[in-house]
Formats: C-alpha cells, structure tokens, sequence
C-alpha cells in the first residue's frame, strides 16, 4: 500500500501540472483533469489503508490472531492423517496409471494381431481370462488346418511350424504385456473348440494330434 500510496502521488502532482499547463496553452485539459482525480482517488484509499493507522493495526492482529489459531488447529489435525493419505492418493494413482497402461497395451497388441491376421481369420481379446483368440476364416487356410488335423503324421512340418510361429507370439505376449496371457486358435468352422492355445510360451492345448 505504501508504494501505491506513492505511486499514486506522483501520478496525481505529474497531472495537476499538466492541467495548470495545459490550461494556460489551451490544450485538452478535461482528460488530464480525469487522471487527477483518479490517482487522488487512489492515492487517498492507499494512505488510508496504510497499515500505521491505529485502526488497521487492530484490524492486521484481530486477524493474524484468528488465522493462527485455526492454522494451529488444522495443522495438528492435518499432520495425524497427512502421511496415511497421502500414501492411499498415492497408491491408487500408481494402479490407475498401472491400469490404463495395461489397457492400452492390449489393445494395442489386439489391433496388431488383427492388421497381422487378416489374411487368414479374426482376433479377438476376452480381458477376464486375457486370451486373444484367432478364430480360421479364409478358405484356402480353413482346409489347410483341416488337412493337417485330419492328416497329422503326414503334416508334422507343418504342425511344427503353426506351434512354434504361436510359442513365439506367446512369448513376446509375455515380454510386452505380463505373465498369464494366452494366445488361441480355434478349430475351423467351430467357435468355442480349440485347436491350439499358448501360455507363456508353454503349449496349454493341442488338438493337432
């Protein structure tokens, strides 16, 4: 207040010699008049509010009084719950980061499994048991895989081939996501039978044999 105070001083003495002057010239003279009543105006509430007067004195420690009391108060019922609930908004920060991370990941790998798969079926991802399964619906690949079933012992090559190409996607599920994730393949031409299924590079189910 006490620089207001000051500032509005100078603007107020600065524009009352302009008025004077300007009245003597002739020039515009009623906006140089509006500026001297302004800065008076607030060069008077700055003195007024100026914290030396008796009156503001009282005021500043009625206030300090009453702010130091209720800070005494929160601040010693703050410190006895600040720690336990920092660490809860902590905690539960860290599992909706954690969460949402993991979300995005799946999907993410579920939109690069179908870009990937297209050629030969769908994929889809079923959270509650984390299993992406690729459900054959290509024709050429549908008959292949029953050939293959149908024929074992004379398609090994190509069982080794379908099981490992799955041990690997298994395993950089495993590596990009968590442990627990299972890749499928369902039978052609069937919905709920599965062909193959890998979990963490381990073969869970192989119908090929």
């Amino acid at each position: 207040m006490l620089f207001l105070a000051i500032m509005g001083l100078i603007v107020f003495l600065l524009a009352l010699f302009s008025v004077i002057y300007a009245r003597q010239t002739g020039g515009g003279w009623k906006f140089l008049t509006l500026i001297t009543v302004l800065s008076a105006l607030v060069t008077i509430y700055a003195v007024v509010k100026l914290p030396y007067w008796p009156y503001n004195q009282s005021q500043q420690s009625a206030r300090k009084a009453s702010s130091s009391t209720s800070t005494s108060a929160s601040t010693s019922k703050s410190k006895s719950t600040s720690l336990s609930s920092s660490q809860v908004v902590f905690n539960e920060a860290s599992t909706k980061r954690a969460a949402a991370t993991t979300k995005l990941n799946e999907e993410n790998i579920l939109k690069q499994l179908q870009s990937n798969y297209q050629s030969i079926g769908t994929v889809a991802f079923t959270k509650s048991t984390k299993t992406y399964t690729t459900t054959p619906t290509n024709k050429k690949y549908v008959k292949s895989l029953k050939t293959i079933k149908s024929y074992p012992s004379q398609n090994q090559k190509a069982i080794t081939t379908i099981t490992s190409n799955f041990k690997s996607l298994s395993k950089s599920l495993q590596k990009n996501l968590a442990a627990g994730y299972t890749i499928q393949l369902l039978q052609p031409d069937t919905t709920d039978k599965t062909l193959l299924s890998v979990q963490d590079g381990q073969i869970m189910t192989n119908n090929f044999k």
